[in-house]
């Protein structure tokens, strides 16, 4: 029970370290909870479906897709490109945005499972951390990891939009501002990345 009880705590950490960091991923989640809490958990839960298949995969397929995860930096930081102009075009009417029923929901679903499979930074953590929770602690650690992740996606999106609630319009323009910013630098980043692993130069 000890043991059983430790690997579920450090599945817990382990999943909190891959959710919580800042990122596309919670950028993402951040401008569509201004719509409301649910929208952004939407975008949460497809982000964890995709750390579900992206731990199969992993699990199953290390050693071929290991020499190919170079590709995934131009691929996610394309897919980042799509998703920082779509949260671009102007919100003309909120209400409309905020009851777009299970039509939005699986939208923000699919944005957050395409962006999950192609985030650099989902793959490679997998590619590490992931691969030596599976292979050394067990079912209880996927457990725990799983966990981690749920509690991060029904909470953050709550406190996003409570900000939103209590401190009005500008909170909502800054917010969606700076996540906006947030995935454009990050698709930059890896794009070149991308280009340097490529082209095989050393980065400065």
């Amino acid at each position: 029970m000890i043991n059983a009880t430790y690997d579920y705590a450090l599945g817990l950490v382990l999943g909190l370290s891959l959710a919580v960091p800042p990122g596309p991923m919670n950028a993402l989640i951040a401008s569509e909870a201004l719509k409301s809490p649910i929208h952004g958990t939407a975008v949460g839960a497809g982000a964890m479906s995709a750390d579900a298949t992206l731990m199969v995969i992993t699990y199953f397929l290390y050693q071929l897709i290991k020499p190919y995860s170079r590709y995934m930096y131009f691929i996610g930081g394309g897919v980042m490109v799509y998703l920082a102009l779509l949260m671009l075009k102007p919100r003309t009417n909120t209400r409309v945005n905020r009851i777009s029923g299970l039509g939005g929901l699986l939208k923000n679903y699919a944005k957050g499972y395409a962006l999950g499979l192609t985030n650099p930074y989902q793959v490679s953590w997998w590619l590490s951390a992931g691969l030596t929770l599976m292979s050394i602690m067990g079912l209880m650690s996927v457990a725990g990891l799983f966990t981690g992740i749920l509690s991060w996606i029904l909470t953050y999106p709550l406190a996003i939009h409570a900000g939103k609630r209590y401190l009005g319009g500008k909170y909502e323009y800054a917010v969606n501002l700076a996540s906006t910013i947030a995935i454009m630098g990050f698709a930059a980043y890896f794009i070149y990345m991308s280009l340097n692993l490529l082209t095989n130069t050393v980065l400065p």
